[in-house]
């Protein structure tokens, strides 16, 4: 029995033995294929394997109103993506895997009557060039819709790499509301990146998206958010075939706005309710822009322009039709009108020369002039003033009567005489203000708008008359050389000095009389631009700032859309726009108490604005009425208006100051002024 065990032992002791000295021989056989016959080919593999670091991209931050309410956000939306990694091991039939998602897709496909064949071709395309790019996984088709994510998912095992990934797409959940003013994002330009990346120290990289205008583009830096880091390992032919998150991507920093959703609503829609009105009467009115401020801070508490943009149609793929709406067309809706477009400001410009007249001492608050034509000066000088708005006769108006009923008599003798004083102290009054001078809002695209003087007239037009009249000279010295070498004879050569020293004093005459009625400033000069017309143009932007500063004491802030920038996870402040003073205007307390009060006038009654607030009788701010021609006199547009109104409230402590522009509109205070009305109700809760 004990035999019979110890045998047993003993022919398993064997099988065991066999069973070790085949497993070594295997390993040995490997390592001698490996190390030895294969050395060269791994070796070769080896060396073509590399470890490449690859950044990823962040969420982008959201853009919220003053009370928190989302205006810009990004929300995740499927789209069909393909991972080379996942197709490693499919070399020999990558091709196949593409064909047939080409297939599924093409339904789908944004070009239509496309073959799959020629899917397959794009598609493969997108694949080479992402990995070039970034060895991340090629986005095939964006937005897609729930059924193809079924048939995707039913036909999962067949397209390995194929997958439906949710991506950030930037969504604006108000639409139209303050479009121009948010902006949209796409992805950027070669252009852009060299710029960017010579300008800062944030590195832009193709497939990057930024903003393009508005507070997208402002602020970008702030919205981007921070790039993660993926180490991705490629072998010898290019393809990656691992990958590990190192630093995972930050999103970026909420952007809180001055804005009040809720004020913005308001103006549209009175905008549009307005110019719907207009258009009854003249369907040429289409345009229309407002802008409401903070007269203590700068703050923008509003802006809209009209037509409306909605950043929404600017994502992803264009239509022709939406970029003509957008870019285009005459009525762009692209177009900020309210802080790019600018506007001969009409009669809301009076306060300034009243101003100028009461700091120079060409007036005082007691002077009165007859309002009639001759009181400009005699018949020279009248023919080059301007009528009576409506063949109106106020009598006999001081500041206060005269900004009341916008009377232009009066503006036209304080303005001449002001400039005749002191030539460019209007237009130092106008840069003081915020008017011909960019303000630095925090938006790209702001205009600079043009304060004239007769300096700055001086400047503009001379040069252009100075090259015309050298060319006129040269012209005529090389007509004259030319024909001096073709006559014989003294009298004859005499003859043609003559002719020459002739048309060279008619050339000089020509010239001085362009200069003298071209660029020296004339009576006229100084009648039109004292009522807001002649060079005059500026943003309604400015304008506003220009009335806040009137009844905030004289302080021209620097205007800001922006109030503060907030952690995206704890909600906590880490930059707020701290309001910013950017000068101080010369004009004395007294005088700005005087024109507040003669705007005070002009809403109640007898003003031109006196029926606009006649049933609220909670409006206790002032105004201006404007109606701005839109061409020069004896032109195609010298009989069109733009309907211009300015105002603040409430009177004893101004809180916002507002301007607005319809174009087409005629009366300021019949159409501009109804918008600003309902403002004011929405703001203080009449």
């Amino acid at each position: 029995m004990e035999k019979r065990n110890r045998h047993k032992i003993q022919t398993r002791l064997s099988v065991l033995g066999v069973v070790v000295v085949l497993c070594f021989f295997v390993l040995g056989a490997n390592l001698w294929r490996l190390q030895i016959a294969g050395a060269e080919y791994y070796a070769e593999m080896a060396e073509g394997n590399v470890l490449k670091n690859v950044s990823t991209s962040p969420v982008r931050g959201e853009i919220v109103d003053a009370g928190g309410t989302v205006l810009a956000r990004s929300e995740p939306v499927f789209a069909v993506t393909l991972d080379w990694t996942d197709l490693r091991d499919l070399n020999k039939n990558r091709e196949e895997v593409v064909s047939r998602l080409a297939g599924y897709i093409e339904p789908y496909w944004p070009y239509a009557n496309q073959s799959v064949e020629l899917i397959t071709e794009d598609i493969l395309v997108m694949i080479q060039n992402q990995q070039r790019q970034n060895y991340q996984s090629a986005v095939i088709l964006e937005n897609i819709p729930s059924e193809l994510r079924a048939v995707l998912a039913e036909h999962s095992n067949e397209l390995p790499g194929v997958n439906v990934t949710a991506l950030p797409e930037r969504v604006y959940p108000q639409g139209t509301r303050l479009g121009q003013v948010l902006g949209y994002v796409r992805e950027i330009s070669e252009e852009e990146m060299t710029q960017f990346n010579a300008d800062g120290d944030f590195e832009y990289r193709p497939g990057d998206f930024v903003g393009k205008m508005g507070v997208e583009k402002s602020y970008d830096a702030w919205l981007r958010g921070e790039r993660g880091l993926e180490r991705v390992s490629i072998d010898g032919q290019g393809r990656p075939i691992d990958k590990e998150t190192l630093i995972e991507a930050k999103p970026g920093y909420t952007v809180q706005l001055t804005v009040d959703l809720e004020l913005q609503k308001t103006l549209e829609d009175a905008l549009d309710k307005v110019v719907s009105e207009i258009q009854k009467k003249n369907p040429k009115a289409q345009v229309g822009a407002a802008v409401v401020l903070d007269v203590k801070t700068g703050g923008m508490l509003a802006m809209a322009s009209r037509p409306y943009m909605d950043p929404n149609e600017l994502i992803g793929n264009i239509s022709e039709e939406t970029a003509e709406r957008y870019f285009n067309s005459e009525e762009a809706a692209s177009f900020n009108r309210a802080l790019t477009g600018l506007y001969a400001p009409g009669s809301t410009f009076k306060m300034l020369v009243g101003m100028a007249g009461l700091e120079t001492g060409v007036v005082t608050e007691d002077t009165y002039f007859n309002d009639v034509l001759y009181s400009l000066g005699g018949a020279g000088i009248m023919a080059q003033g301007v009528p009576e708005w409506g063949g109106n006769n106020f009598g006999r108006v001081n500041i206060y009567s005269a900004l009341a009923h916008s009377s232009n008599i009066y503006f036209q003798i304080v303005g001449r005489r002001v400039v005749e004083k002191e030539p460019e102290f209007i237009r130092k009054l106008c840069l003081e203000f915020g008017l011909g001078v960019t303000s630095g809002v925090d938006l790209p695209g702001e205009a600079e708008g043009i304060a004239p003087s007769p300096s700055w007239k001086n400047e503009y037009f001379k040069p252009y008359y100075d090259r015309q009249y050298e060319a006129n000279v040269k012209s005529i010295e090389e007509k004259y050389a030319l024909l001096l070498q073709e006559t014989e004879g003294d009298q004859a050569k005499r003859d043609v000095e003559y002719q020459r020293a002739d048309d060279l004093r008619r050339a000089q005459q020509l010239y001085e009389s362009q200069i003298d009625f071209n660029v020296n400033w004339r009576p006229a000069d100084s009648f039109y631009n004292a009522i807001g017309q002649s060079y005059n143009s500026y943003t309604i932007l400015q304008l506003a700032n220009y009335v806040a500063a009137i009844v905030n004491g004289g302080y021209h802030y620097r205007p800001h859309v922006v109030d503060r920038v907030l952690d995206p996870f704890s909600g906590e402040t880490v930059w707020t726009f701290e309001p910013e003073v950017l000068n101080q205007v010369s004009v004395s307390p007294r005088v700005l108490a005087i024109v507040k009060e003669g705007m005070a006038g002009v809403t109640r009654a007898g003003g031109t604005a006196g029926s606009l607030f006649a049933d609220t009788p909670q409006f206790s701010g002032g105004g201006k009425t404007g109606t701005a021609q839109q061409g020069s006199k004896d032109t195609a547009f010298g009989k069109t208006y733009n309907g211009m109104f300015v105002a603040f409230a409430p009177y004893d402590d101004p809180q916002i100051a507002f301007a607005s522009v319809i174009e087409f509109g005629d009366s300021g205070g019949g159409t501009s002024g109804l918008v600003a009305k309902e403002v004011f109700k929405q703001y203080f809760g009449w």
